[in-house]
Protein backbone atom coordinates (compact mmCIF):
# COMPACT_ATOMS: atom_id res chain seq x y z
CA UNK A 1 0.00 0.00 0.00
CA UNK A 2 2.65 2.38 0.95
CA UNK A 3 4.51 1.35 -1.75
CA UNK A 4 1.62 2.84 -4.24
CA UNK A 5 1.05 5.73 -2.48
CA UNK A 6 4.46 5.99 -3.33
CA UNK A 7 4.20 5.84 -7.35
CA UNK A 8 1.36 8.32 -7.33
CA UNK A 9 2.70 10.27 -4.98
CA UNK A 10 6.03 10.87 -7.37
CA UNK A 11 3.73 10.85 -10.67
CA UNK A 12 1.57 13.73 -9.40
CA UNK A 13 4.77 15.52 -8.65
CA UNK A 14 6.56 14.62 -12.10
CA UNK A 15 2.91 16.08 -13.76
CA UNK A 16 3.46 19.24 -11.86
CA UNK A 17 6.95 20.00 -12.14
CA UNK A 18 6.82 22.15 -15.01
CA UNK A 19 4.04 23.76 -13.98
CA UNK A 20 5.40 25.01 -10.78
CA UNK A 21 8.63 26.06 -12.34
CA UNK A 22 6.89 28.01 -14.72
CA UNK A 23 8.18 26.43 -17.83
CA UNK A 24 5.59 26.06 -20.78
CA UNK A 25 5.88 22.86 -23.63
CA UNK A 26 5.28 24.26 -26.82
CA UNK A 27 1.50 23.33 -28.10
CA UNK A 28 0.67 20.91 -31.24
CA UNK A 29 2.06 22.29 -34.61
CA UNK A 30 -1.24 23.63 -36.14
CA UNK A 31 -2.80 22.27 -39.25
CA UNK A 32 -2.05 24.18 -42.55
CA UNK A 33 -4.82 24.81 -44.81
CA UNK A 34 -5.74 27.03 -47.96
CA UNK A 35 -8.60 28.88 -48.64
CA UNK A 36 -10.25 31.08 -50.69
CA UNK A 37 -10.46 34.92 -49.53
CA UNK A 38 -13.64 37.20 -50.39
CA UNK A 39 -11.78 38.65 -53.36
CA UNK A 40 -10.79 34.66 -54.64
CA UNK A 41 -7.31 34.60 -53.69
CA UNK A 42 -5.58 31.48 -52.25
CA UNK A 43 -4.25 31.97 -48.49
CA UNK A 44 -2.83 29.20 -46.55
CA UNK A 45 -1.65 29.53 -43.32
CA UNK A 46 1.90 28.48 -43.61
CA UNK A 47 1.93 31.49 -45.64
CA UNK A 48 1.83 33.48 -42.42
CA UNK A 49 5.06 31.67 -41.03
CA UNK A 50 7.07 33.68 -38.48
CA UNK A 51 3.91 35.69 -37.59
CA UNK A 52 1.80 35.77 -34.56
CA UNK A 53 -1.49 34.62 -36.14
CA UNK A 54 -5.20 35.08 -34.71
CA UNK A 55 -7.75 32.92 -36.30
CA UNK A 56 -10.95 34.04 -35.60
CA UNK A 57 -13.58 31.49 -36.59
CA UNK A 58 -16.99 33.47 -36.98
CA UNK A 59 -20.56 34.04 -39.17
CA UNK A 60 -22.81 36.74 -39.48
CA UNK A 61 -25.26 35.25 -37.42
CA UNK A 62 -23.24 35.34 -34.68
CA UNK A 63 -23.11 38.18 -31.93
CA UNK A 64 -20.64 37.91 -29.79
CA UNK A 65 -18.66 37.13 -33.23
CA UNK A 66 -19.69 40.31 -34.40
CA UNK A 67 -18.42 41.95 -31.24
CA UNK A 68 -15.01 40.26 -31.17
CA UNK A 69 -14.15 41.26 -34.97
CA UNK A 70 -14.18 45.12 -34.23
CA UNK A 71 -11.67 44.18 -31.19
CA UNK A 72 -9.37 42.20 -33.23
CA UNK A 73 -8.99 44.65 -35.72
CA UNK A 74 -7.85 47.28 -33.56
CA UNK A 75 -5.40 44.31 -32.07
CA UNK A 76 -4.34 44.36 -35.79
CA UNK A 77 -4.30 48.03 -36.29
CA UNK A 78 -1.67 48.02 -33.05
CA UNK A 79 0.76 45.02 -33.32
CA UNK A 80 0.48 44.21 -37.57
CA UNK A 81 4.11 46.08 -37.89
CA UNK A 82 5.35 43.68 -34.48
CA UNK A 83 4.29 40.86 -36.05
CA UNK A 84 0.94 40.07 -35.79
CA UNK A 85 -1.70 38.44 -38.09
CA UNK A 86 -5.40 38.10 -37.85
CA UNK A 87 -7.45 35.89 -40.13
CA UNK A 88 -11.38 35.68 -40.04
CA UNK A 89 -12.24 32.55 -41.07
CA UNK A 90 -16.05 33.10 -42.56
CA UNK A 91 -17.98 29.79 -42.10
CA UNK A 92 -21.10 31.04 -43.39
CA UNK A 93 -23.14 28.77 -46.20
CA UNK A 94 -21.25 30.08 -49.57
CA UNK A 95 -24.68 31.03 -51.07
CA UNK A 96 -24.48 34.14 -48.58
CA UNK A 97 -20.95 35.75 -49.50
CA UNK A 98 -22.19 38.97 -50.42
CA UNK A 99 -23.67 39.42 -46.69
CA UNK A 100 -20.45 38.37 -45.76
CA UNK A 101 -18.86 41.35 -48.23
CA UNK A 102 -21.31 44.02 -46.81
CA UNK A 103 -20.75 42.90 -43.40
CA UNK A 104 -16.91 43.75 -43.35
CA UNK A 105 -17.12 47.15 -45.43
CA UNK A 106 -19.72 47.99 -42.79
CA UNK A 107 -17.24 47.19 -40.17
CA UNK A 108 -13.92 48.71 -41.99
CA UNK A 109 -12.39 45.28 -41.62
CA UNK A 110 -8.89 45.10 -43.03
CA UNK A 111 -7.89 41.61 -42.15
CA UNK A 112 -8.19 38.99 -44.62
CA UNK A 113 -11.52 37.18 -44.77
CA UNK A 114 -11.32 33.52 -45.41
CA UNK A 115 -14.24 31.51 -46.52
CA UNK A 116 -14.88 28.08 -44.90
CA UNK A 117 -18.51 27.58 -46.02
CA UNK A 118 -18.01 23.85 -45.02
CA UNK A 119 -16.50 24.17 -42.31
CA UNK A 120 -13.38 21.69 -42.63
CA UNK A 121 -11.20 24.01 -41.47
CA UNK A 122 -13.01 24.84 -38.46
CA UNK A 123 -13.19 21.41 -37.51
CA UNK A 124 -10.08 21.00 -37.98
CA UNK A 125 -9.39 23.31 -34.99
CA UNK A 126 -12.62 23.33 -33.03
CA UNK A 127 -14.09 19.54 -33.52
CA UNK A 128 -17.32 21.15 -31.89
CA UNK A 129 -18.21 24.06 -34.13
CA UNK A 130 -18.79 26.78 -31.52
CA UNK A 131 -18.35 30.33 -32.58
CA UNK A 132 -17.21 32.36 -31.94
CA UNK A 133 -13.65 30.37 -31.61
CA UNK A 134 -10.36 32.23 -31.57
CA UNK A 135 -6.98 30.05 -32.17
CA UNK A 136 -3.73 31.96 -31.65
CA UNK A 137 -0.43 30.40 -33.42
CA UNK A 138 2.46 31.58 -32.62
CA UNK A 139 5.54 32.27 -34.38
CA UNK A 140 6.67 28.81 -34.80
CA UNK A 141 3.19 27.55 -36.06
CA UNK A 142 2.75 26.23 -32.94
CA UNK A 143 -0.88 26.69 -31.32
CA UNK A 144 -0.58 28.81 -28.52
CA UNK A 145 -3.96 29.56 -27.04
CA UNK A 146 -7.63 29.53 -27.87
CA UNK A 147 -11.13 30.94 -26.58
CA UNK A 148 -14.55 29.59 -27.31
CA UNK A 149 -16.98 32.25 -27.28
CA UNK A 150 -16.59 36.09 -26.52
CA UNK A 151 -17.61 38.45 -23.46
CA UNK A 152 -17.18 41.91 -23.24
CA UNK A 153 -14.38 43.23 -21.29
CA UNK A 154 -12.02 40.57 -21.82
CA UNK A 155 -10.16 42.61 -24.33
CA UNK A 156 -7.28 43.35 -21.76
CA UNK A 157 -6.86 40.14 -21.48
CA UNK A 158 -6.65 38.92 -24.91
CA UNK A 159 -4.15 41.86 -25.31
CA UNK A 160 -1.65 40.62 -22.89
CA UNK A 161 -1.66 37.26 -24.41
CA UNK A 162 -1.14 38.42 -27.91
CA UNK A 163 1.82 40.92 -26.55
CA UNK A 164 3.34 38.26 -24.79
CA UNK A 165 3.63 35.63 -28.28
CA UNK A 166 4.67 38.72 -29.85
CA UNK A 167 7.56 38.62 -27.71
CA UNK A 168 7.53 42.35 -26.66
CA UNK A 169 7.92 41.03 -22.92
CA UNK A 170 6.03 43.84 -21.64
CA UNK A 171 2.19 45.18 -22.31
CA UNK A 172 1.55 48.96 -23.28
CA UNK A 173 -0.73 51.44 -21.43
CA UNK A 174 -3.64 51.95 -23.89
CA UNK A 175 -7.12 51.85 -24.22
CA UNK A 176 -9.12 48.50 -25.00
CA UNK A 177 -8.70 47.06 -28.25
Amino acid sequence: MFRRNLIWLIAILALALPFASGAEEAGPKAPDFSLRTLDGKRVKLSDYEGKVVLLSFWATWCAPCKQELPILQRLLDKYEKEGLAVLAVNIDDPKTVAEVRRFVADRKLRMPVLLDGDSKVLGRFNPRHSLPFLQAIDREGRRAFHHTGFTSGTEKELEEQVVALLGSGKTEKSESP
